[in-house]
């Protein structure tokens, strides 16, 4: 079984003894390390992390606390595709003098096992470059020598950052695109710094100890505290199929600063809770105090209930009247500079937007409140930290009949109360004077795909008829999305490429701003692909190419959640004449599959009335997230769909 560890390191045990490995030598490398072919943990991995260790400590000079991250990494080249690894980047910061990063004591070899011995080769500081990234940013570079199949490479460095520039040790990442055999992090933390210390992902720390220690620190000797976490064997993080950002699964240590007390030079807390993070936003010029200079859409409100009497259509006219108003940017945010001033130049983030919407609402004599939230691609919130960082995005909130009604108006294309994909990201943080609290994010609209064939099928193998594809639920508004900003033309020309077996005679399309209705595409078509003569017999696909073929899940097992954000319905109906002269001489039995407490259903079935076929595929997906625990009959479920859908149906001439 496999667990999600997200918890405060200050929380754990705080007495043991530190284990007796010790600290890999510089320079020094294991001969079965040189000699390896493969890492017995994953045969199949083009190179594997031996040795992956940073050390961070604290120094004061030049009136400035100094954050040093020691570093020092060996990783082992299995196959040519991983030569690319021997090319190193340390990105760093360059301020305005007391903020810049510095980068120094980088070093590095190349061990290689050359007729019986090992050769090592070092890096020169000819080899080391120095690049401009940006204005604030730049990197060294290198390529370690001679690199080939087999060679462990091996480099480190320390970078030094100021807290002038960051309060918080950078994020320690035990996982990565390759297996790591070995990932330790060590961190000395002096007695006046107070941290919380997170630890996320999937994988069981193998050594988790702390003690107290003396260090030097501003030219005194002063108590600290030693952590030191190690993580053996983590396998490579792979960036499966619905996840919302792989930063929420791969485990990893970060820091927030909570206070400095250091007697006699500096004290001052750091730390907000969720109760401050909501005053701060409350009085904040650009989040708070734009909702309370509203009159400017006072006659905008009294036009839209003037012509709205139900509630729903209030809001669904609110959030219209912003769409078409304020074209968004694309770009996402919590703050607005001034409301008035969006609407002035029509163009807006989602800050901008929706904020504008809230204060809308208000003028409609509504009870509307910003939720920030932070979206799929951005990461999940952490309920026991506040971390204003956290949050990207904002919508409206407005309670009804003790429900949550969540409102968007960057997509013109949305109902009331669905939010973008992008927002479906589990909590939301409702900022009020007197009732914030978190907001469960549920998603009220699902997937829904219909399809509808109706063929005729020709003695030679043609089958000619129609095609109509309804568009439901998310669906429907990406679709929408998609006509609307390639048009018709655009729209028909991508559905061929995508459907190159189709001959499009005649295509139509209903509902295409009734948000209300499903869209539909409904098309003359005829195809020759999907079914094969041989003899007096015909073969027929009966899914004519509409149904999977491949398992979107790979991995035998998965660590973290499968999570689709919201639930999903797709329909195939498929009706054939059959050509004179032949009967059915083979088809698929029905199949029903069905996933445990609910969670989902697959039924398949096709029958024979005279000379017709019909046949329905219908598999619905009732939960938008499912567990760990859940996802290997997840995957034998799809595994199952692919078999019916893969089946055909045999024609034999019988006369």
């Amino acid at each position: 079984m496999f667990k999600y560890f997200f918890f405060s390191i200050s929380c754990l045990f705080t007495a043991s003894l530190f284990a007796q490995e010790k600290k890999a030598v510089f320079g020094e490398i294991p001969l079965d390390d040189v000699t390896m072919k493969a890492y017995p943990l994953d045969t199949t991995a083009d190179a594997v992390a031996l040795y992956d260790y940073g050390e961070t400590t604290y120094d004061y000079k030049s009136s400035d606390i100094f954050i040093n991250l020691t570093y020092h990494g060996r990783i082992k080249i299995l196959k040519k595709s991983a030569l690319g690894r021997a090319t190193i980047s340390i990105p760093f910061f360059r301020g305005m003098g007391k903020t810049d990063e510095l980068v120094t004591d980088i070093k590095g070899f190349t061990h290689n096992f050359v007729n019986g011995q090992v050769v090592k080769e070092k890096l020169t500081k000819e080899m080391i470059f120095n690049e401009k990234l940006s204005d604030n940013y730049s990197q060294y570079k290198f390529t370690l020598p001679n690199v080939r199949e087999g060679s462990v490479i091996e480099f480190s460095y320390t970078i030094s950052t100021p807290m002038s520039l960051t309060n918080n040790p950078k994020t320690w990442t035990f996982q990565g695109t390759t297996p790591v055999r070995w990932s330790e992090y060590r961190i000395v933390i002096p007695d006046v710094l107070f941290y919380r210390m997170l630890m996320s992902g999937y994988l069981p720390l193998a050594i988790n100890e702390n003690k107290p220690i003396n260090t030097m620190f501003a030219g005194e000797n002063m108590g600290a505290v030693l952590y030191r976490l190690v993580v053996k064997d983590a396998p490579a993080f792979r960036d499966e199929p619905y996840i919302t950002t792989p930063s929420d699964y791969v485990s990893k240590i970060d820091f927030e600063l909570a206070s400095v007390n250091w007697t006699g030079v500096y004290t001052k807390n750091f730390s907000l809770d969720y109760a401050s993070m909501n005053k701060t936003l409350l009085e904040d010029s650009d989040f708070g105090e734009q909702l309370k200079r509203t009159n400017f859409l006072k006659s905008i409100a009294a036009d839209i209930k003037a012509k709205n009497a139900d509630t729903t259509a209030q809001w669904q006219a609110a959030m219209k009247y912003v769409t078409s108003n304020v074209k968004w940017d694309g770009k996402t945010s919590i703050y607005s500079k001034s409301l008035k001033k969006v609407l002035e130049k029509k163009e807006g983030d989602s800050g901008d937007m929706n904020l504008l919407l809230i204060a809308l609402l208000r003028e409609m004599d509504y009870d509307a409140n910003p939720l920030v939230l932070s979206t799929r691609s951005h990461g999940l919130i952490n309920e026991s930290y506040a971390l204003l960082k956290k949050f990207n995005y904002v919508v409206a909130h407005i309670s009804k009949d003790g429900k949550d009604v969540l409102l968007d108006a960057t997509d013109e294309f949305l109902k009331a109360g669905v939010l973008p994909i992008e927002c479906l990201n589990q909590i939301g943080w409702l900022v009020h004077p007197t009732d914030a609290h978190f907001v469960n994010i549920q998603p009220i609209e699902q997937d829904r795909e219909y399809e509808k064939a109706d063929f005729s099928i020709s003695e030679d193998g043609e089958l000619t008829g129609t095609f109509l594809k309804s568009y439901g639920g998310y669906s429907a508004v990406s679709a929408r999305n998609v006509f609307k900003e390639e048009g018709k033309e655009k729209f028909l020309e991508e559905i061929k490429k995508a459907k190159s077996s189709w001959t499009i005679t005649k295509a139509e399309y209903k509902n295409l701003n009734d948000i209300d209705m499903a869209l539909e595409a409904n098309y003359d078509v005829s195809m020759t692909d999907f079914v094969t003569k041989a003899g007096n017999l015909l073969y027929l696909k009966p899914m004519l190419g509409e149904g999977y073929t491949t398992n979107p899940f790979k991995a035998e097992e998965r660590a973290f959640p499968v999570d689709f954000g919201y639930s999903t319905e797709e329909t195939f109906l498929a009706n054939f004449q059959i050509p004179k002269g032949y009967a059915v001489a083979e088809m698929p039995k029905t199949g029903v599959v069905s996933l445990p407490s609910g969670g989902g259903r697959f039924t398949y079935t096709v029958s024979v009335n005279e000379q017709k076929i019909s046949l329905i595929s219908r598999y619905q997906l009732k939960k938008p997230t499912y567990t760990a625990e859940e996802y290997g009959l997840l995957r034998a479920f799809f595994d199952a769909i692919i078999a019916k859908h893969n089946e055909q149906i045999v024609l034999k001439k019988v006369n």
